[in-house]
């Protein structure tokens, strides 16, 4: 999955989170409960979205590994 344009999709699942990051959902939601992503809760516990903007912001701010580390 490409990063999906916040003006276009403001909230993603953490399904689609996970997909997005190539990470489980149990380590996205792992990020949630220590803080690292944002999220709006719409309603019961199977509403939990993450707000997309966020998210970018997030992986911009991660720094990568050098290749040949």
């Amino acid at each position: 999955m490409t990063m999906p344009d916040p003006r276009e999709r403001p909230f993603l699942t953490t399904a689609e989170a996970a997909e997005v990051l190539g990470v489980s959902v149990s380590s996205v939601y792992r990020m949630i409960n220590e803080g690292g992503l944002p999220v709006v809760r719409l309603g019961g516990p199977r509403s939990t979205r993450i707000i997309t903007a966020e998210l970018l912001r997030s992986v911009m701010l991660l720094d990568p590994e050098p290749a040949n580390a």
